[in-house]
C-alpha cells in the first residue's frame, strides 16, 4: 500500500527532470524476477491524451501496486520505464513550460529517457514500446530517435492506440462553450469534457476487477491534465497568444506513412461499448499499417525470391493472416489494463504477444530465405 505526505506532487519512484529540452516525469521499475531480466528488452510505456504515465504504475496515497500493469510485467522478468510528456495541471506536477511541444519532441524525449535509463542500469540496448491511446501518434518519431541513439526498437504494442492519421477519431477535445479546443493561460489545452467518460470507464473497470482502483477525485487531480495542443491531431499549434492553424499536417508531424521506420506493429484492442470507436476499428487500423509495413519489408528483392516458387502463396497467406496473429481483441474498455485482475491478464497477453512476434519474425525470414 502506497503512502506519501499530503500535497506531495511526485509519487514514490518518480523522477522529475528536463530531458531533450522539456520537462518530464518518468518512473523506472526493475524486474522482480531476476532470472533473465538482464537479457530482455526494456518495455517503455507512454500514455495517451491528458494522462500522465501514472496510469501504468499508480502510486497515489492508498494505491496498490498490483492494480497496475508495470507491477505484473516486472513479475514476468521485464524492466519497465513509464514516461510522461509535459502536462499542465492544478496543482502543478511538472513545470508548465512546454506549450509548443510537438510529436517529434515527444518521440525524442521518450527515446532519450530510455537511453538514459538503459545506460544507468546497464540494460540491453533494445526496447519494446507500449503506446496507449494518443500514444500511437509517436510511434515513428520515437523509433527514429531511438535508432539515432543506438537503440533497437523490437516491437510496438498498441493499447487502444490511435496512429497519426487525421480524422480517425471525432474531435472530443473541444470546449463545451466555445466549440473549439480551450487554451489555458500557459498555452496548454484545457481538460476536455470527455474526462467524465474516462471516469465512467475507470469505474466500469473497478466493477470488472471487484475493487476500487483510483478514487474519482484522485484521478482528476493527480492522473490527468492539459496536453500540449500539437499532440492532439487537431492541426492546431500555440503561437504565444492562443491556438492557431498549424501549417504542418498531422501526417507530416507524426510521419505515420513512414512504414520503413516502424518496428513490428502489434496490438491489444478493447471490446467494450464505452470505447466503441477503438473496439470497432483498432484491429483494422493497426492491421492496415502492419500489412503495408510487411509489403515494404518484402520489397522487390523478396518478391524475386518467391516468384515462380511455392513460397509465393505461402507468403501471401502469411501477410493476410498477420493482423489476426498480432492484433488481439481483449475484454474491457479504454482502461482495459487497469485493476488487479485486468493488469495481470494484460501482462500475460503482452508476454504472449512478444513471444508470438518472435515466432512471426522467424517464419517471415524463413519464407524469404
Amino acid at each position: 500500500m502506497t503512502t506519501q505526505p499530503p500535497n506531495a506532487s511526485l509519487y514514490p519512484g518518480e523522477i522529475l527532470d528536463t530531458i531533450a529540452g522539456y520537462p518530464t516525469i518518468y518512473n523506472y521499475q526493475p524486474s522482480t524476477n531476476s532470472n533473465d531480466a538482464t537479457t530482455k528488452p526494456l518495455i517503455v510505456c507512454i500514455p495517451g491524451g491528458v494522462h500522465l504515465a501514472r496510469i501504468y504504475y499508480g502510486g497515489h496515497s492508498g494505491s496498490s501496486a498490483n492494480n497496475f500493469l508495470s507491477y505484473h510485467l516486472n513479475k514476468h522478468g521485464f524492466n519497465v520505464l513509464s514516461v510522461s510528456y509535459p502536462l499542465a495541471s492544478t496543482p502543478a506536477i511538472m513545470p508548465a513550460t512546454a506549450p509548443h511541444f510537438r510529436i517529434n519532441d515527444w518521440g525524442r524525449q521518450t527515446a532519450t529517457t530510455a537511453k538514459k535509463v538503459i545506460d544507468e542500469h546497464a540494460l540491453p540496448a533494445s526496447v519494446i514500446l507500449i503506446g496507449w491511446s494518443m500514444g500511437g501518434r509517436v510511434l515513428v518519431p520515437f523509433t527514429v530517435s531511438a535508432k539515432e541513439l543506438g537503440l533497437h526498437v523490437e516491437q510496438f504494442i498498441s493499447f487502444a492506440a490511435t496512429p497519426g492519421i487525421s480524422g480517425l477519431r471525432p474531435n472530443l477535445y473541444q470546449h463545451p462553450v466555445t466549440g473549439s479546443a480551450g487554451c489555458t493561460d500557459v498555452g496548454y489545452m484545457l481538460k476536455p469534457a470527455r474526462l467524465e467518460n474516462f471516469v465512467l470507464q475507470v469505474e466500469e473497470m473497478e466493477r470488472y476487477n471487484g475493487a476500487e482502483i483510483i478514487p474519482r477525485d484522485v484521478y482528476l487531480k493527480e492522473y490527468v491534465g492539459g496536453s500540449p495542443i500539437s499532440l492532439t491531431g487537431l492541426r492546431l499549434k500555440y503561437d504565444g497568444t492562443g491556438f492557431v492553424q498549424d501549417e504542418m499536417t498531422h501526417e507530416e508531424d507524426s510521419r505515420v506513412w513512414d512504414f520503413a521506420n516502424c518496428p513490428l506493429v502489434s496490438g491489444l484492442c478493447p471490446d467494450g461499448v464505452l470505447d466503441a470507436s477503438h473496439a470497432m476499428a483498432d484491429r483494422a487500423t493497426w492491421g492496415f499499417i502492419l500489412t503495408y509495413q510487411l509489403e515494404i519489408a518484402i520489397g522487390n528483392e523478396g518478391l524475386k525470391r518467391v516468384q515462380g516458387t511455392g513460397k509465393w502463396k505461402r507468403l501471401l497467406d502469411f501477410v493476410h493472416d498477420a493482423p489476426r496473429r498480432l492484433c488481439w481483441s481483449v475484454e474491457g474498455n479504454h482502461f482495459f489494463f487497469v485493476g488487479k485482475r485486468a493488469a495481470s491478464e494484460m501482462a500475460d497477453k503482452v508476454v504472449r504477444l512478444i513471444d508470438e512476434a518472435v515466432v512471426f519474425r522467424r517464419e517471415f525470414d524463413e519464407i524469404l530465405s
